[in-house]
Formats: structure tokens, sequence, C-alpha cells
């Protein structure tokens, strides 16, 4: 059955705005799509087992970023990466959530967590946390702070 989760956006910083440069999807239960509604962006995912990832980047400055978000064992989960390389795309990181290459992130998505902060380099915190973790419809709130 299929998982729908709705994401939105949240910025206090007015200095300093970020936007989505990528948009990934898990190859895992027939995979996935990510598609813009009711404001903000939606992932659809074929299935309990896989996962989605968006990687925001900054305006001014380099402070890039990556929100992981997904369901294991039919629960949402979701992971932060605060501080992300110039070259490292989303498409390379949301693999290290289903390999060995990176243990710390494969305990992320079994950890099942429904919400999750970090603290970037610059000072900056960035929250995920789902409004609700029953069903097939969610909702994810992404809050990105000031420095």
């Amino acid at each position: 059955m299929s998982y729908n989760v709705q994401v939105r956006v949240f910025q206090s910083d007015h200095k300093t705005f970020f936007y989505t440069v990528e948009q990934g999807v898990w190859k895992y239960a027939n995979g996935g799509t990510w598609g813009p509604h009711n404001g903000g962006q939606r992932l659809t995912m074929g299935g309990s087992g896989t996962s989605g990832m968006l990687r925001f980047l900054a305006d001014v400055g380099k402070e890039i970023f990556v929100i992981a978000v997904g369901i294991h064992n039919n629960k949402p989960w979701c992971d932060i990466v605060a501080n992300v390389a110039q070259g490292d795309t989303a498409v390379a990181i949301l693999a290290e959530y289903y390999n060995d290459q990176d243990p710390a992130r494969v305990k992320a998505r079994e950890a099942q967590r429904s919400k999750w902060s970090a603290k970037n380099n610059e000072g900056r915190t960035i929250e995920a946390s789902f409004r609700s973790t029953e069903g097939h419809d969610l909702n994810l709130d992404i809050t990105i702070g000031s420095t």
C-alpha cells in the first residue's frame, strides 16, 4: 500500500533563504515520486521500505543540508544531514541509508524517529517533525532556524 508525505518548509532567518536543489527517491517498494502539492512538496512512495530526500542550498554562503524521509516497517522516519559537502548529492547520500558504507545512517533509518533536529557548522538548527505517525497520508514539517 502506498504512502504519501506532505512536506512543508518553514524558514525563520530573513537574511538567508534555503531552496530545494534536488529531490531523490530510493528504489525499494516500487520507488516513488516527488511533486508539488498544496504549496509544499509531496513524496509518494510505493510502500514501506523506501524513502526520499530533499537537498537544500542557501542563497548566500555555502550551507547545504539534506532531509531524509521514509517508511521503514510501516512506520515513518526522518533524518537530517546538516553539513553536506558541495559535491555531495542527495542520490548518493540516500543510498547510505541502505548500504553498509555509513552504519550511523542505517541506524537512523531503523530507529524510525518521528522527529529529529541537527545543528550545522554555522550554528543553524534544522528540525524535521511528523505531525502524526499513523496512517498512509502523513505530514512532515521542516523548520530552518536562524544562526
